[in-house]
């Protein structure tokens, strides 16, 4: 901790900028996946209950690689996991070609998931670390990059669907442009020392302590709204093309303007903390965006669904970097094993949501099917006492 704490002042910029960037890349290679998705899933004839099947597959990879995510974090230190993660996870997109039918896409997106919550893990501890040494509110600005990625692959994905560029060329220039621009930028970060586990360390240091019941409770805060964020990253784009009968450029524009709300909040997001603290954003957050999207579904057509999107993206998206920062706060437990295990809870929602809403979808439409997470993110209202500071 001494030497999280101690670093200097250039270094802890030059750390935030680093990890600002992984955010940013992180989000514009998940939105590529994202935008095209309508595309891939018409080129493979596969309907929503096939769909389904290859984000179940995504649902797999995700629980490994939290657990992988965890173990090299830990061991290696989250800077050291995150220069090498980073351009695999580049790579791993362009492996999503290889698919022919609905095996072969839902094996390439179980690795796509692997690399992907390894590299969620990584960064996310890392945040926390940077956050740490400024001594400030910054986790929420940080996720805001994964916001902004998310706008720019979703909009090149809008830009090369109308121009019809084959997925080869384009997933290929993405995954060359973020993998070197990750090996490149990542060399500001923390040492690895601030979260690195020593062997032995962890029991002298109360370690021991891995789940205390606030660290639970969290975890299940995280459940709720990452399962939110995941249906609306998986499903806006389809939910507008099928439902609302948009064009597959206007679903792809829809789920930049998904995206765009969740910058405007997470910028927003540490001026909150900072005025009021972690409770009020938060339950005002899960409220708007349950009433945004559950008002949206009710009404129809693509207008409402694009503003209740908006709210939605709004709402929801200050929220899980809210927990993750209480997370590293939690007394008895390191850092990066309170990060690891959030992340592995929440992360869990992130990719159960989309399996669940697609066999909803299939038995009741996709309009019955997002209304789960309209039920989840006001669930997660109700227990926000636990982003409370402690003594």
């Amino acid at each position: 901790m001494s030497t999280l704490t101690s670093g200097k002042s250039a270094d802890v910029r030059s750390a935030l900028w680093s990890v600002r960037l992984t955010f940013l890349l992180s989000g514009a290679l998940f939105a590529t996946w994202v935008a095209r998705t309508p595309t891939i899933k018409e080129q493979l004839g596969l309907d929503e209950a096939g769909l389904a099947t290859a984000f179940a597959g995504m649902n797999v990879g995700a629980v490994l690689g939290l657990q992988l995510g965890k173990f090299v974090t830990l061991r290696f230190g989250s800077r050291a996991t995150l220069r090498v993660a980073v351009p695999l996870f580049a790579v791993s997109l362009s492996g999503l070609l290889v698919a022919g039918n609905l095996a072969g896409l839902t094996a390439a997106l179980c690795t796509f998931a692997v690399i992907n919550s390894v590299v969620d893990v990584a960064m996310n501890a890392h945040g926390v670390a940077v956050e740490k040494a400024s001594e400030r509110p910054l986790l929420s600005g940080i996720h805001a990059c994964f916001s902004l990625g998310m706008i720019g692959g979703s909009l090149v994905g809008a830009a090369v669907e109308r121009a019809h560029i084959a997925l080869p060329t384009h997933f290929a220039a993405v995954s060359v442009v973020v993998a070197v621009a990750a090996v490149l930028g990542g060399r500001g970060m923390l040492p690895s020392s601030i979260d690195r586990m020593v062997p032995g360390a962890e029991v002298s240091s109360g370690g021991a302590r891995r789940w205390p019941a606030r660290l639970i409770v969290l975890g299940l805060l995280a459940f709720c709204v990452a399962l939110a964020e995941g249906a609306a990253n998986d499903w806006t784009a389809v939910y507008l093309h099928e439902e609302t009968h948009a064009s597959t450029t206007v679903a792809a524009v829809g789920f930049a303007l998904f995206a765009g709300s969740m910058f405007a909040g997470r910028l927003l997001g540490d001026r909150l903390v900072t005025w009021f603290g972690p409770v009020r954003p938060f339950v005002l957050g899960t409220v708007a965006a349950g009433l945004g999207l559950g008002v949206a579904l009710l009404t129809g057509g693509t207008l409402p669904a694009l503003l209740g999107v908006a709210v939605f993206g709004f709402g929801i998206s200050f929220t899980l970097p809210l927990a993750f920062a209480a997370s590293g706060t939690v007394p008895g437990v390191p850092t990066a094993r309170a990060i690891a295990n959030v992340s592995f809870i929440g992360y869990l929602g992130f990719f159960t949501g989309p399996v669940l809403i697609g066999f909803v979808a299939q038995n009741h439409g996709l309009t019955v099917g997002l209304a789960v997470p309209v039920l989840f993110v006001l669930l997660a209202a109700a227990g926000s006492g636990a982003l409370r500071p402690r003594p």
